[in-house]
């Protein structure tokens, strides 16, 4: 007889989150790499706007819209930062007087550096079989094609050298110089600073605890402005010295402290009261408006520099220090409709479940996908005819990200042995056997 307690459901809506993510990050990757350098995401709304403004018609305002929405794609790592706060949290609640900082540290580092490393090889070896074929197409020495040879969005040459591949192996370095920080995985910066996050996650949850979580994210977002605020007076515009400010924790930290907020508001009994009223419709209405709001006014204020104001250190400077804070406040209130449901027969539904396991394998699918950015941008450099071009893209590109991701994924053991089915309410009369809190909490192997 097995005596050990059932593990609490899986928050179904963590997982849908973490897939909406990936998907957003991929098609970000493909589209990026297809326009090469795209503007700020501001030109994009100037774009959607003069559609609407001449009346240009429903197709033209519907491909600026889609314009919009995959240049915001970079977005999805401001999410997941957010995820991981919010699943650590909740994974911390769990543990209660239980938790074992040690061994909460291992296991979350091996499902994050196991994954690097084996993203790091597989990217080298793609890299090598692209190289190896250019030298023999071309003629030209295979060390030459290896180092200097091999593209991303097409125009961009990888410079590898000892320097780089040090970098990308001991991953710290990668946040220390510019061309260090996409080297040569360009996907995988993150994991540098979800590193921090980690060893930051104790300090920040006895801070939570300790002031209340209204002071708690009222200080964070304060610091983030304010270290923003530092690099501005620094550099004069954010991208000068793009590496410090999207790498390193102090520029970012209100996206992890946001999600340990969300995670409070779900499992802390003591939250129960609020989360009943964030449950009401008009709560999420308001959510939901003050949300798009706040992520347009973080959107519009990335890039609000022009020469003149850098050569005359114009004080307007300073509102970039608002851009990704404010962007990534709204990213939370606009996830709240979907964290706070109450289970339903919807998250059993086939679209549903699809986007859980997408979600659940999101890691293994960004390393994947990364290497499949090379093939992409190595077909286009040969100028392959439209029709090959187009079947690579729906035939391999999309699909294999995902395909190859699973078994990598379940190798990787980022993949939970048994993946419960969710948690559905009982008929209407019949009592839950599952304490609400515990329903809340998120399994945290998906952490």
């Amino acid at each position: 007889m097995d005596d050990r307690a059932p593990s609490p459901p899986r928050l179904v809506s963590i997982d849908v989150l973490r897939g909406v993510a990936i998907v957003w990050v991929v098609l970000f990757h493909l589209w990026g790499d297809l326009e090469y350098f795209p503007g700020v995401p501001r030109v994009y709304y100037d774009q959607l706007w003069y559609q609407f403004e001449e009346g240009r018609g429903p197709w033209a305002i519907f491909t600026s819209f889609t314009d919009l929405l995959f240049r915001k794609g970079f977005q999805g790592v401001p999410l997941f930062m957010m995820i991981s706060g919010l699943s650590l949290t909740i994974a911390a609640y769990r543990a209660g007087d239980g938790l074992r900082w040690g061994a909460f540290f291992f296991a979350r580092f091996r499902k994050l550096l196991a994954p690097y490393w084996a993203g790091v090889a597989l990217t080298y070896g793609v890299i090598a079989l692209i190289a190896w074929r250019q030298a023999a197409l071309l003629g030209l020495p295979f060390g030459d094609q290896f180092g200097h040879g091999v593209t991303i969005s097409e125009r961009t040459f990888l410079q590898i050298d000892g320097g780089v591949m040090f970098a990308s192996i001991t991953l710290l370095p990668r946040l220390l110089r510019d061309e260090w920080f996409f080297a040569p995985q360009l996907a995988l910066w993150f994991v540098g600073l979800l590193a921090q996050y980690y060893i930051l996650f104790p300090f920040l949850f006895v801070l939570m605890r300790k002031i209340g979580v209204v002071a708690f994210l009222l200080l964070t977002f304060a610091l983030t402005v304010g270290a923003n605020a530092w690099a501005v007076h620094q550099y004069a515009a954010l991208e000068f010295k793009f590496f410090l400010v999207t790498g390193w924790a102090p520029f970012r930290l209100f996206e992890f402290t946001a999600g340990m907020a969300l995670g409070w508001l779900l499992i802390d009994p003591r939250a129960a009261r609020t989360l009943a009223v964030m449950r009401r419709p008009a709560a999420l209405a308001v959510a939901g408006v003050l949300g798009l709001a706040s992520m347009v006014a973080g959107d519009l204020l990335i890039g609000w520099w022009n020469v003149d104001d850098v050569v005359s250190r114009n004080p307007m400077l300073y509102a970039q220090a608002f851009a990704l804070p404010l962007a990534t406040l709204g990213l939370a209130l606009l996830s709240l409709p979907l964290l706070v449901r109450r289970p339903s027969r919807v998250d059993v539904t086939m679209p549903v479940r699809a986007c859980v396991t997408i979600g659940v394998m999101s890691y293994a699918i960004l390393i994947v996908n990364d290497a499949m950015r090379l093939v992409a941008s190595q077909l286009r450099l040969e100028d392959v005819p439209g029709a090959v071009w187009w079947t690579f893209l729906v035939a391999v590109y999309v699909p294999a990200s995902v395909g190859l991701a699973w078994p990598l994924a379940n190798f990787l053991r980022l993949i939970p042995r048994h993946l419960p089915a969710p948690h559905l309410p009982r008929p209407a009369g019949e009592p839950e056997s599952i304490p609400a809190t515990a329903a809340m909490a998120a399994d945290a192997s998906g952490s």
